[in-house]
């Protein structure tokens, strides 16, 4: 199955859709643009029930601040870092790494599931889950397969888990090689592409469901004691995710985020183990952020002209009225099904020409006194410019402002960035309401950057987590079981809250302390962590 990169464009819709090949439905508390983005960017179900235990969270709404608090219950013991303190990696050392594309790898790990009895025994095993879900009433991901994903290494049926993973065993040299390759490069030419809203991406959903069989296989080693083994997996699951954050679409970007949150999860389950190591300093040599954007922003920054490649040309130079006629009939064969996310229809190319031509009427109004009072262009030089060119100038001029406006942010730490969030979208809500319809490609490209931004930021706050709990571990192991009652007892460096700019909040009581993510739009986390002495399981 296909994806398509016009999530991103029309997210902000509200309508539930396909993503990435498997359907989410988006109920988060949030823009919809946002809750669109937030569904791609964590694993399993977006919704959440309210005072439900899943997966060791405990599900709760706050009505008050119109968010759910997800909370896990972490009974730890102390354990001081490493010696040498470097002795455990989660991502390779630059040093280890090794020159190469990792997609490579990956898309062997991924294309050699025709082996043919295999995939057939697996695809049959899931048909027989599916149909069985359907007959009980169940949801797909509330029996096998899927479930085993929201289930606690110590209560797998793990005979069955092993004899159902063997079927792609031949998948972990290929992922141990590719978390090794030091880039990743499907090799796309994005910016050649002639309908790049439509560019198909199957193998990055593929990628997302690797990372879940890899979920399976830790918690497996974590059931049977093989922490060494479980580190291992969700290393590699860490670096998948940090090479998804060079392919070129922030739908790619999300997936990798996505992978990261499976990670987290599972490590969560192997910081408990009575022997696991402290991985204070593994995590901290990991790179912030960990799924960097940077390229998928450019790449995204630059959307509405890898689309409309015809845009480029406008500019306030005079030309004839034939000039915009012949520019006008380029459109419809360049606009793609973007016709669509815009309100103008698809298909039919002389409909859609139509629909452009009636569009361009209705806009010239408030694309004139858009050139005029904002841009301070010449009043009479801009009533004698066709109307094809007042709306258009106006379009592009006002896609950079609000554009530029929005990405500028995103050089600045993201407890800077994130802060002006809001503005820039109600900024940009006024100035479509206030000047209408030639605003709309702009309306429809630039909702999600903001949502974006917050789940890479969001990632980066559970890697900060993890680094927190270790910290705990090294210190409880330095004085005697005992919590630090603040962050500044701590004997390494507090992490930092990447939405705040401030140490992690952390409040000790007696007997447990609390560690708690700031608030992203609809969701916190919180860690309650209980220091355990005896290490007999």
């Amino acid at each position: 199955m296909s994806r398509s990169r016009s999530l991103l464009a029309s997210a902000f819709r509200g309508v539930s859709r396909s993503v990435v090949c498997g359907v989410v439905m988006v109920v988060i508390t949030a823009t919809a643009a946002e809750a669109q983005v937030t569904a791609l960017a964590s694993d399993g179900n977006a919704e959440h029930n309210p005072d439900k235990k899943e997966d060791s969270w405990l599900e709760q709404r706050d009505n008050q601040r119109e968010i759910v608090v997800r909370t896990r219950e972490l009974t730890l013991y102390p354990q001081a870092e490493p010696v040498p303190a470097l002795r455990y990696r989660l991502l390779p050392d630059s040093f280890d790494m090794k020159p190469g594309n990792a997609a490579v790898h990956y898309l062997k790990a991924l294309g050699f599931l025709e082996q043919e009895p295999a995939r057939q025994q697996r695809q049959q095993y899931i048909k027989e889950a599916t149909d069985r879900a359907v007959k009980q009433g169940k949801g797909v991901g509330e029996v096998p397969p899927y479930v085993w994903n929201s289930t606690p290494p110590d209560q797998l049926p793990l005979e069955e888990v092993k004899k159902f993973l063997a079927w792609t065993d031949f998948q972990r040299p290929m992922l141990r090689e590719g978390s090794l390759r030091r880039d990743f490069n499907m090799d796309r030419h994005y910016a050649d592409t002639p309908n790049p809203i439509a560019y198909l991406l199957p193998e990055i959903q593929s990628m997302r469901d690797v990372a879940r069989l890899q979920s399976m296989r830790c918690r497996v080693a974590i059931a049977e004691g093989e922490l060494e083994q479980a580190i291992e997996i969700v290393g590699q699951q860490f670096a998948m995710a940090r090479h998804l954050g060079q392919d070129d679409f922030l739908v790619s970007n999300l997936v990798g985020i996505a992978i990261a949150g499976i990670a987290w999860n599972d490590m969560l389950y192997i910081l408990e183990q009575p022997d696991a190591p402290n991985l204070y300093w593994a995590l901290t040599t990991m790179p912030n952020p960990l799924v960097d954007t940077t390229h998928g922003m450019a790449v995204e920054r630059q959307f509405l002209y890898l689309q409309l490649k015809s845009l480029r040309e406008v500019d306030e130079q005079p030309r004839d009225p034939g000039y915009w006629r012949e520019f006008m009939a380029r459109l419809p064969n360049e606009i793609g099904s973007l016709g669509s996310e815009l309100g103008l229809g698809g298909g039919d190319r002389d409909k859609l020409q139509q629909s452009l031509t009636v569009a361009a009427a209705m806009a010239y109004p408030g694309a004139k006194q858009y050139l005029i009072e904002v841009l301070k262009m010449d009043a009479p030089k801009v009533e004698a410019m066709p109307v094809a060119q007042v709306v258009l100038l106006a379009a592009v001029r006002f896609h950079d402002q609000m554009r530029d406006d929005m990405f500028k942010w995103d050089s600045l730490p993201p407890w800077q960035g994130i802060a002006v969030r809001g503005a820039n979208d109600r900024q940009l809500q006024a100035a479509t309401k206030q000047y209408g319809l030639f605003t709309a490609p702009t309306a429809t490209l630039l909702p999600a950057v903001n949502a974006v931004r917050t789940a890479r930021a969001r990632c980066d706050q559970t890697i900060a987590l993890l680094r927190a709990v270790e910290a705990v571990r090294m210190y409880a192991a330095n004085h005697d079981g005992q919590l630090p009652r603040t962050l500044d007892e701590l004997d390494v460096p507090a992490p930092i809250e990447p939405f705040t700019g401030k140490p992690i909040r952390y409040e000790w009581l007696k007997d447990r302390a609390i560690l708690e993510g700031h608030v992203v739009p609809g969701l916190q986390y919180r860690l309650v962590l209980r220091i355990k002495q005896n290490k007999e399981k």
